[in-house]
């Protein structure tokens, strides 16, 4: 009766821990999956105000990320923001400005590559651009008038105590009432939403999972795992006969 109870939870054990790896081969598979949805470019929303989808002083809602936005103001200061990533892996400046809008708040706005000198920019504008969250991250040194990160919270001050949070890289930009250069506009891609690890990595994690459950699957099969059966079965049938004897 002993011998079949153990047999029973050894068992047990065994489709146990096979469940087990085999699940958390799935939990890593649908990890790898998640990554490539999240990391996939998705369209557009349609055209939106800035002032729908964010709210000066506070901190950028995730849903405002990546949206294409439009705002109208005058742009009142200008900052070159220096060894910025430009289309891809080139570094360069650019310049930064920032626009105040009607209801008097601010926000910044990435015109494009920076010249050598910021051109004068007057009058009221109308801009559309995408959104992005503030870096976190310097890039370079700085000195007046330049930015080493693109950050609201550089230039918080009495002029502009209240900005909305993030920065717009330009897609279109029309003076109402003066003429002005157009800037040398650059690439505004979507960002991702991160997820941890990498696809491979969790596709290694898959193998290594399922490999160990397929072990465990066929390790009654090894000779050495029948012989200590066989052992453990007649140490059984001995006591058994002592007690018997008794």
């Amino acid at each position: 009766m002993k011998r079949v109870a153990r047999t029973a939870l050894l068992a047990l054990t065994w489709l146990v821990l096979i469940f087990t790896l085999v699940q958390l081969g799935f939990w890593q598979l649908h990890r790898a999956q998640a990554l490539n949805v999240a990391t996939a470019p998705t369209p557009d929303k349609p055209l939106v105000a800035l002032t729908e989808v964010a709210t000066a002083g506070m901190n950028l809602p995730i849903k405002a990320v990546n949206r294409i936005v439009s705002a109208t103001g005058v742009y009142e200061k200008g900052y070159v923001a220096r060894d910025q990533k430009i289309n891809g892996e080139t570094k360069g400046d650019l310049d930064v400005r920032v626009l105040r809008l009607a209801n008097n708040y601010a926000v910044l706005v990435v015109r494009g590559i920076s010249k050598e000198e910021l051109p004068n920019l007057s009058g009221e504008v109308e801009i559309t651009g995408r959104l992005y969250p503030r870096q976190n991250v310097d890039r370079a040194f700085t000195k007046p008038g330049e930015l080493s990160r693109i950050d609201p919270a550089l230039i918080v001050s009495k002029e502009f105590p209240f900005l909305y949070d993030g920065y717009i890289i330009l897609k279109s930009e029309r003076f109402l009432e003066t003429n002005s250069a157009n800037p040398e506009f650059i690439d505004a891609p979507q960002i991702s939403q991160r997820v941890a690890g990498f696809y491979w990595q969790h596709i290694s994690y898959v193998v290594v999972w399922w490999f160990m459950a397929l072990l465990l699957l066929v390790l009654p099969l090894f000779p050495q795992m029948r012989q200590r059966s066989y052992i453990s079965i007649a140490a059984d049938q001995k006591a058994s006969k002592k007690e018997k004897k008794r």
